[in-house]
């Protein structure tokens, strides 16, 4: 993966002209321009840039904004250099004849996978070294894809503005106490969670620990279990939020509402494939090793949609999905992060019952 980054070149004035087929009009000088941080801007920014798209063909290109992005498979190791390096050329190219410089400072490299030692990548006259975590719109992915790098960054984050926010609790109504804290606080953990939600079990533990600070501080109960201060808060547990954000997804990719990468993503066989006997509305991928396969998006998200009661798989809407799954959550959650770890067996769903505890 290669993140280039570019920048625009900014002039007062600029001479432009058009061409309709092999015809080109008179230049035209243009003095005014679209102000920084408008709709608009992005708009016309994602219409000049959309050329680019059809020049690349050795790698698949994601845009936003102007942060674009290749990225590319390979099972050899220099056939996926040879073909980030040809997308690179071919992007500096375009760049530089359509009046747009790449900055090579900002362009960052990470490769996932097994390899026997780290690769440079040429992009112009620069040389990019691969790197094990990248930052990339917001999120922190890791080589190993398992996001604990950035829940690290976060968790830290927030646990920086508890500790702001508690200096000033004395003055605060209780009210005011929640809607600052879930503000600040939980709001850290709302950007893109479908992106780093299958994380490890230790990121997991320690979104709890935060969680279960941050509500011991609200209600000033230092005696209550973390179940017991949830019950309270009449709230859920950030996976479990996590989970029902999911839901929402895949209620758009059945009724093929939502975007069409995640409509691809789960299949959903009412779009197209073969129809299920047993009436569930996702097939459920077969994997391969439980180690990765129970970490993809598509494995984990059908396994939950399964497990879901029928009138919330029917709704009528889309808003009668959202209001319905804001209560909802799994009994036995199957997922590996809800599962128990038994030294010498490995991850195990552990039995809550009476005559077990």
């Amino acid at each position: 993966m290669s993140d280039l980054r570019i920048n625009t070149i900014n002039i007062n004035t600029i001479n432009t002209i058009n061409k309709i087929n092999t015809t080109f009009s008179d230049w035209s000088e243009l003095k005014v321009g679209v102000p920084q941080g408008s709709v608009l801007g992005p708009i016309l920014f994602n219409i000049y840039l959309n050329d680019l798209l059809w020049f690349i063909e050795e790698s698949d290109v994601c845009n936003f904004a102007d942060d674009t992005t290749l990225h590319a498979i390979d099972k050899d190791l220099m056939n996926l250099k040879k073909k980030l390096e040809i997308s690179s050329n071919v992007a500096i190219e375009w760049f530089r004849l359509n009046y747009m410089k790449l900055n090579s400072d900002k362009c960052k490299l990470i490769i996932c996978g097994r390899k026997e030692h780290t690769i440079v990548v040429k992009v112009g006259n620069s040389e990019i070294k691969e790197e094990p975590c990248v930052k990339l719109l917001g999120i922190y992915i890791d080589n190993k894809l398992n996001f604990d790098q950035h829940i690290s960054k976060i968790v830290k984050k927030a646990n920086s503005k508890i500790a702001v926010i508690k200096r000033s609790f004395r003055f605060l109504t209780q009210f005011k106490k929640k809607l600052l804290l879930n503000s600040f606080v939980q709001s850290q953990f709302s950007f893109a969670p479908l992106v780093w939600m299958l994380h490890s079990k230790r990121a997991t533990g320690k979104i709890n620990v935060l969680h279960f600070r941050m509500l011991k501080i609200l209600y000033n109960d230092t005696e209550s279990s973390f179940e017991q201060l949830l019950a309270k808060d009449n709230h859920f547990t950030v996976h479990e939020t996590n989970i029902q954000k999911l839901m929402v997804e895949m209620y758009k990719a059945k009724s093929q509402i939502g975007p069409s990468l995640l409509q691809d993503i789960f299949r959903n066989p009412n779009y197209k494939g073969p129809n299920l006997r047993n009436g569930k509305d996702f097939k459920k991928p077969n994997i391969k090793t439980q180690k990765y396969g129970e970490k993809s998006l598509e494995y984990f998200g059908t396994l939950i949609w399964n497990l879901l009661p029928k009138d919330l798989k029917e709704a009528e809407s889309i808003d009668k999905f959202k209001s319905l799954i804001k209560s909802w959550k799994p009994i036995k959650c199957p997922c590996y992060l809800c599962k128990d770890f038994v030294k010498g067996i490995g991850l195990v769903e552990m039995c809550n019952c009476k005559s077990c505890k």
